[in-house]
């Protein structure tokens, strides 16, 4: 069920609104997912299709940065949460979805105080980063079952925690023929820890049904990752680019997240 007041029509307002700026073209953002969907794709390539607009940006003044972001912001999330009820037959739409994914993080942005109006509609306490504990649950694939978690070592570390992480990599590496290693091992963790200090999520989980937790938890997972791009682009695209393998992820994802919290 789409969410109450959310029209899939704000995609070509955004769109429209974000190419009136010109800061790229229609072949700009073409070229970059030519690049972004070749298989063998590197950041370097990426990163080299994005500078013209990233210079556009640059030269313009600051009246036309910040709502030129604001709206690249608002297209990126609101494509991300509709993509999870929505199939998408327009094929630009993903396109600009994924070229302004890492063209907003790559965008400076000016650090300015931000009006009192404006900075009194934030609820400050839904954003708070707050350390919250962990634990481990069973992931069941055929006979296999992970070992539940024991005492943690003395460098903070839970040693049967990151083992069943090497079993779900191995697992993801014989069902869809990647080559995990213990880099990708790490960059789960990490995602862990940012979804468990979200304070904000832990409430959307708590107060709403399972699917609409679900539809929260995966916009949520899918602005993380985006933040973590850089850090392991290796493992960010095959969640993005293989629906099988990125709903296996987040199924056990969301299903430990949700253990967790209990």
């Amino acid at each position: 069920m789409l969410r109450e007041g959310t029209d899939p029509n704000l995609l070509y307002d955004l769109q429209t609104r974000l190419a009136n700026f010109h800061f790229y073209t229609f072949d700009d953002v073409t070229r970059y997912a030519a690049i972004y969907f070749d298989p063998k794709a590197t950041q370097d390539r990426l990163h080299a299709a994005l500078q013209p607009a990233i210079d556009a940006y640059l030269a313009a003044d600051e009246q036309e940065r910040v709502p030129f972001r604001g709206a690249l912001k608002d297209y990126v999330s609101l494509y991300a949460f509709l993509s999870q009820i929505i199939t998408f037959t327009d094929a630009d739409l993903e396109k600009l979805y994924v070229f302004g994914k890492l063209l907003l993080r790559k965008l400076p942005v000016t650090k300015h105080r931000l009006p009192v109006e404006i900075q009194q509609q934030i609820d400050m306490d839904s954003y708070r980063v707050q350390k919250t504990g962990s634990s481990s649950i069973k992931l069941t694939r055929g006979a296999a079952e992970l070992e539940p978690i024991k005492a943690k070592g003395a460098d903070g570390t839970a040693p049967d925690d990151l083992e069943s992480l090497s079993k779900i990599i191995q697992e993801l590496n014989e069902r869809f023929g990647t080559a995990f290693s213990e880099e990708d091992k790490v960059f789960i963790e990490q995602l862990e820890a940012k979804l468990a200090n979200n304070e904000a999520l832990e409430k959307a989980v708590r107060v709403n049904t399972p699917d609409n937790a679900r539809l929260t938890f995966d916009h949520v997972v899918n602005d993380k990752m985006q933040e973590m791009i850089d850090t392991n682009f290796k493992f960010y695209k095959q969640v993005t680019d293989d629906p099988e393998f990125s709903r296996m992820f987040f199924e056990w994802l969301f299903e430990r997240y949700r253990k967790n919290k209990q």
